[in-house]
């Protein structure tokens, strides 16, 4: 029988028996954190492939702040060295053929190939006793250099999510400054060591070690293995790119070309300015480590900015301020240099952070680390023409700075080859086009 004093029981309320059962709902898992916006696997990357962003810049500035220091050490003019200089940026050239074979191998086994290399070549570099020994050894070192730091920068690009890309280039960036901040204190604290210009090259070997140690943890991007997986990897020597890919690849060419060929020899000669014509040496490195205010907002612009609003205005903004601080440098004038010198590394700052996240965007994973390398090749190749031609214009035909203004306006001209390129930003590079 029932107990027919008991109150039924409504449709749907939960009873003890059951409340004891079933337990309450358990609360969401928190999203993991991600600092700066980046997840676990995303900083795994980065900051492994920052010291070779690291070491790029280091070496990249010892051929400017250094400069002086190497032509007087090794007997040679200020032209003649700039000559030669020009010749070891030509042989970025040579990393073509190298970066081809990371769509054909994978990103990962040429990154680890190209650090033994340059390793090497680097501490050939300390032990050169002529100008045409150190420009021998660095242009190995420079081959493999630029393989390292294209590689890297592809690699990121093809493993961070799109909407952070931009960001990402722009921290391994801000890192790698570190690099010419260190050639700054070697140069105002250790000018007159015993080992002179080569102790640049014996700092540059020890935490290559540490390179090689955190190469082993990564592994090859996702873009690469599905583009393998795909079969779409292409065997033979020279790429095939579909017709529709080749005007935007040759647009970037002579963008990038003329934004080098004012940059490289505007760096070169502004230490020369502020070295020799002004006499500063402790000064100017404190210029150089001030400058990191105008060089990291440099980067947060072009890496943020461009994931925000595109590549292509804030690519059209870095280029134009550039310009306008070489303008100013060459005015060869102790207070418009300053501000001219702080413009010049913003805007180069400003281009860096997102130009290879670019370039990346344009075409296909098959061909991407080859025409990444055509990009920067021809980025460095149009400094080294504006190194030989600063020195055939100067002091002949006209003054080093008049040269120099004209650069700049070649420079702000090619940015009318922007008008035919198209906006990439957010672009899935994984999936085939």
């Amino acid at each position: 029988m029932t107990d027919s004093t008991q109150p039924p029981v409504p449709t749907g309320v939960p009873t003890d028996a059951s409340l004891s059962k079933e337990p309450f709902p358990s609360e969401p898992e928190p999203p993991p954190r991600e600092p700066l916006g980046f997840n676990e696997h995303e900083w795994r990357t980065i900051l492994p492939l920052s010291f070779t962003g690291f070491f790029e810049n280091y070496d990249n500035v010892i051929l400017t702040l250094g400069a002086p220091l190497i032509y007087v050490g090794l007997g040679v003019s200020e032209g003649t060295f700039g000559i030669a200089v020009a010749i070891i940026k030509l042989a970025t050239l040579g990393s073509l053929p190298v970066l081809r074979l990371a769509d054909r191998i994978g990103r990962r086994r040429m990154l680890i190939i190209s650090l033994v290399a340059f390793t090497i070549a680097t501490g050939a570099t300390s032990l050169a006793g002529s100008l045409l020994v150190f420009v021998g050894c660095q242009i190995v070192a420079r081959v493999f250099l630029t393989t390292e730091g294209a590689l890297a920068s592809l690699v990121v690009a093809e493993e961070v999510r799109p909407d952070r890309r931009g960001r990402a280039l722009s921290l391994m960036g801000l890192m790698a400054q570190a690099g010419g901040g260190l050639v700054a204190i070697v140069v105002g604290v250790f000018r007159d060591n015993p080992l002179g210009w080569r102790l640049f090259y014996v700092i540059a070997l020890a935490p290559l070690a540490v390179v090689a140690i955190l190469r082993r943890n990564l592994h090859e991007t996702k873009a690469f293995t599905a583009a393998a997986e795909a079969e779409r990897i292409q065997s033979t020597f020279w790429p095939r790119l579909e017709a529709s890919y080749r005007g935007h690849v040759w647009g970037a060419a002579l963008l990038f070309g003329a934004i080098g060929f004012m940059q490289t020899p505007g760096f070169f000669y502004a230490a020369g300015i502020a070295q020799n014509d002004f006499g500063w040496s402790g000064s100017y490195t404190i210029l150089i480590l001030s400058s990191g205010v105008f060089t990291t907002t440099g980067f947060i612009v072009g890496g943020r900015g461009s994931d925000r609003f595109g590549r292509r205005p804030v690519l059209a903004v870095g280029a134009l301020i550039q310009s306008l601080g070489v303008v100013l440098v060459f005015t060869e004038r102790p207070l418009p240099y300053i501000a001219g010198f702080y413009l010049m590394v913003f805007g180069q700052a400003c281009i860096t952070a997102l130009y290879l996240a670019y370039v990346s965007e344009l075409v296909p994973t098959e061909v991407r680390a080859t025409v990444v390398s055509f990009i920067v090749s021809c980025n460095i190749g149009g400094g080294s023409l504006g190194l030989f031609a600063a020195a055939a214009l100067a002091p002949s035909f006209m003054t080093t700075a008049q040269a120099m203004w004209i650069f700049a306006g070649v420079s702000v001209a090619s940015l009318v080859t922007l008008r035919w390129l198209p906006e990439t930003v957010g672009r899935d590079v994984i999936a085939a086009p």
